[in-house]
């Protein structure tokens, strides 16, 4: 199996689901879901050993790394029963999977919330380096909303410097909000992320990758296809190249989760047949033509901006214009050739969820000159400069 390019574009999901309970027909269903990465199911009980290790086998098979999700070395087994007892999991753990080659990472832990956690955050990962060492600790991060703007910042800075990395991880979902009133300011919030996420991705040098909402829960939309589409797109556009489902399994029936993509009955839904659609479409389209290339900056036009910039006419070098009909909303990113810097590609994003798009987009060089187009909701153009 070829080794796992952290760099490279990727999909993946998350699962909450018992290993006793899935084995690797999973595997097979998420990635004809167009997941490039899986994640196992929670080894919990004994009984759930088989299961997780015919994952890692079609996994093997299927040249598709895997997260191992194993209660024995989470965080909570650290915090609550010491480092002799979590370095002797680390240790029993690694002998069952080190001979996957599969086995890319192992989830510590989603979304720490308190310094005491993330200092217990940095010694898992280092006992796991250290324990585990071909196996890389994976760790998630809450929205910085979640905390106060200040101590979301610090910790941030002081997980980069302690963990080290291989890519920054966030989970933020307010891009889809049910309620009419509830969407510019959750629109805010989720530029507000992307942009300090964004930043400090980029002063370390990691890949930038997020969750994106699948199912509807609390106070957050069912998304509609067009949502599923602008979330990649607008990641992307952003530098975003990782990207976790959330989430497509649905345990057992609930009061306000709805629109998941396998119901409990392990039957597929008219969402998985979108996801998978619009993952495609991304992996094929989107994903090949901007994997060559750096991301430079982001514009935005007539919509929400947080603190990225506002295009207007001749700030840019190679965009020379930008305008769309009834004002609906752009994004627009600029990326440069990692070998050839004298290139560069800009993608064009209808930023609405809902409205088509007639844009026009003129350049300053590179031949293409003026460029009139309607753009579906959450669709993007890639233009290549040379």
């Amino acid at each position: 199996m070829e080794k796992f390019d952290v760099n490279d574009y990727q999909i993946s999901f998350w699962n909450y689901v018992a290993s006793h309970l899935q084995g690797a027909e999973m595997v097979d269903l998420m990635r004809s879901m167009g997941c490039t990465l899986y994640m196992s199911p929670e080894h919990k009980q004994p009984s759930g050993r088989n299961n997780m290790l015919a994952v890692l086998q079609r996994c093997e098979t299927l040249h598709m790394p895997c997260i191992v999700y194993d209660h024995r070395v989470v965080l909570r087994v650290l915090q609550e029963r010491g480092e002799e007892a979590y370095i002797r999991n680390l240790k029993e753990v690694y002998g069952e999977y080190k001979e996957f080659s599969s086995a890319a990472y192992c989830f510590i832990c989603d979304e720490p919330n308190s310094d005491a956690e993330y200092e217990a955050t940095f010694r898992a990962c280092e006992l796991m380096r250290k324990f585990m060492p071909a196996i890389r600790p994976f760790v998630s991060h809450n929205h910085v909303g979640m905390r106060s703007e200040k101590d979301g910042e610090r910790v941030l800075e002081r997980f980069m410097q302690k963990m080290k990395p291989d890519f920054l991880l966030y989970n933020c979902y307010s891009q889809c909000m049910e309620e009419p009133e509830d969407k510019i300011q959750g629109l805010e919030n989720y530029f507000h992320n992307l942009y300090k996420f964004e930043k400090v991705s980029k002063r370390y040098k990691v890949p930038l990758w997020q969750s994106l909402l699948l199912c509807g829960h609390l106070c957050l939309a069912d998304p509609t296809q067009a949502q599923l589409r602008w979330q990649l797109n607008v990641g992307a556009a952003h530098g975003v190249t990782g990207f976790f489902w959330f989430h497509p399994l649905e345990l057992g029936f609930s009061y306000d989760a709805r629109g998941h993509a396998v119901d409990n009955r392990g039957v597929k839904t008219q969402k998985y047949d979108q996801v998978a659609y619009e993952s495609a479409r991304f992996m094929n389209d989107i994903a090949p033509r901007l994997r060559h290339y750096d991301h430079e900056k982001t514009y935005h036009l007539h919509m929400a901006a947080s603190e990225f910039e506002s295009f207007y006419r001749d700030c840019d070098d190679v965009i020379a214009d930008l305008s769309s009909l009834k004002n609906r909303p752009l994004v627009v990113g600029k990326f440069r050739h990692k070998e050839d810097p004298s290139r560069c590609a800009v993608m064009l994003v209808n930023g609405s969820q809902e409205n088509m798009c007639h844009a026009s987009i003129e350049f300053n060089k590179g031949g293409i000159g003026k460029d009139s187009l309607y753009l579906a909701p959450g669709t993007a153009k890639i233009y290549e400069v040379r």
